[in-house]
């Protein structure tokens, strides 16, 4: 009996055995059309009734053809049957079935395993048992979970999007949410064999420089200037399939810029800190204006901070090297939370219903602060302006971007927010290629940032 004849009956016998089994709730459970955590949507997974006549269409339970990226059918199993006279013994199906699943169940291993993540110890025990059921789906590409009838859309769209935010490894995984359903950008393993290998030579660069550093602290400040330095921030649908993931985050190598959305930062912070063994969580909220957003929390020390290399990471049609910064370079919430950084891990529905992932960890401590950490932090505007003047003097001369430093109250920012133009033409007149300086100070954080620009 051909290989593909065998992995069409696996398939059916598969499919009869779901069907055999039931699914809790019904197919026809509307889908979410709202992402878990991402600006853009990347759902371009259509679906459409199965084309008998194309031989390797893969269907569902309820005959529509499974779809990836594109629109395009997968063609995981050849959907031609077995002929009469080539038939298997229960035990053969039984050892081809398992052999199957064996194959397919060990794409990706994770880093560090569910139980032992913070996000997960938040789920109740229901909760945990869905959460453990939709990783073992996405890490073995089964496209459905049976589940129960108490398991609405709400408790689906929670579990879910903390297994899309918080397992950073399955960056093959869609965002599309439907109760009891899995969607994927890609079923091919030979191919998620092939971007891991990518992604890989990436991380282990990484992870050897980071080894190097003896403290938490730098070995985070590796992981956040490559982000920073190496990636671009992309929000349009061109690279919808990969820019949430860290597949787009890694694969460029340390010679191109990878386009990843927020959510594309905040994973590959946390699956380079799964690897590094340090503690990290991806947290999701909205900006301002409402737009979805992620960023990450860390453990250093014994404490929680908050870590965004998005919004470290300018929005420049073309990127520049010379241009890092550490605004929210390890903050506590008390500087971010309801001031820039709204609507902590909530999530609302199409329906209007709003629930919460899970409960952050408090960040309440400030002493690893990349300010305060390298004594940038200045309490009177006499060594505050002293502290500028020599920051804009080390840039410019070094061509670099950012001069930058912190005040310790709200009073000194305010007197030398009102004497930018006196540190500006402070810089020109000692350096005759600088053009001026953009204003990026953060009131928030009394943050003093100037961007220096040349000529």
């Amino acid at each position: 009996m051909n290989k593909k004849r065998i992995s069409a009956f696996i398939a059916c016998c598969m499919a009869f055995a779901m069907l055999a089994s039931g699914c809790g709730k019904s197919t026809d459970t509307p889908e979410e059309e709202l992402t878990p955590n991402i600006i853009t949507s990347a759902d371009n997974t259509t679906e459409a009734p199965v084309d008998t006549t194309t031989a390797a269409i893969v269907t569902d339970d309820n005959g529509e053809a499974v779809t990836g990226v594109g629109g395009n059918p997968i063609t995981t199993f050849e959907t031609e049957a077995p002929s009469p006279e080539e038939t298997l013994s229960q035990s053969d199906i039984e050892a081809l079935v398992t052999a199957e699943t064996t194959t397919r169940g060990q794409i990706v291993e994770a880093a560090v395993d569910a139980s032992s993540r913070y996000a997960y110890n938040t789920l109740s025990d229901e909760e945990k048992g869905l959460y453990d059921a939709i990783l073992e789906a996405a890490s073995s590409m089964n496209f459905k979970i049976r589940v129960s009838d108490d398991v609405t859309m709400e408790i689906w769209a929670k579990v879910f999007g903390m297994v899309y935010n918080q397992e950073p490894q399955l960056f093959w995984l869609n965002s599309k949410v439907r109760v009891g359903r899995l969607y994927f950008n890609e079923t091919d393993t030979d191919k998620i064999a092939s971007m891991q290998k990518e992604i890989d030579k990436t991380v282990d660069k990484l992870l050897s420089d980071a080894s190097a550093k003896s403290t938490t602290y730098e070995k985070l400040k590796v992981f956040h200037d490559y982000l920073v330095l190496n990636s671009t921030f992309e929000k349009t649908d061109e690279l919808v399939a990969y820019n949430g993931s860290i597949y787009n985050a890694f694969a460029k190598g340390t010679s191109g810029q990878g386009s990843i959305q927020c959510s594309g930062y905040a994973k590959a912070m946390q699956y380079l800190c799964d690897k590094a063994g340090i503690d990290c969580v991806v947290i999701t909220g909205t900006n301002k204006e409402g737009s979805t957003h992620a960023w990450n929390k860390v453990k250093v020390e014994g404490e929680w901070y908050n870590l965004d290399c998005t919004w470290d990471d300018p929005i420049l049609s073309t990127p520049v090297t010379t241009y890092l910064r550490y605004n929210y370079f390890l903050v506590p919430d008390e500087w971010i939370n309801e001031k820039t950084h709204f609507n902590v891990n909530k999530r609302t529905l199409s329906s209007g219903e709003t629930f919460s992932y899970f409960t952050p960890p408090k960040a309440t401590a400030s002493k690893m602060n990349y300010f305060e950490k390298n004594g940038m932090v200045y309490s009177d505007i006499d060594s505050a302006e002293k502290a500028l003047k020599k920051a804009l003097d080390d840039a410019a001369s070094q061509g670099l971007t950012v001069a930058h430093i912190r005040v310790s109250s709200k009073s000194i920012y305010d007197t030398m927010k009102s004497r930018l133009k006196d540190y500006q033409s402070y810089v020109k007149d000692g350096h005759s290629d600088v053009k001026g300086v953009a204003d990026n100070c953060n009131e928030y954080m009394n943050l003093i940032q100037l961007d220096v620009k040349y000529n």
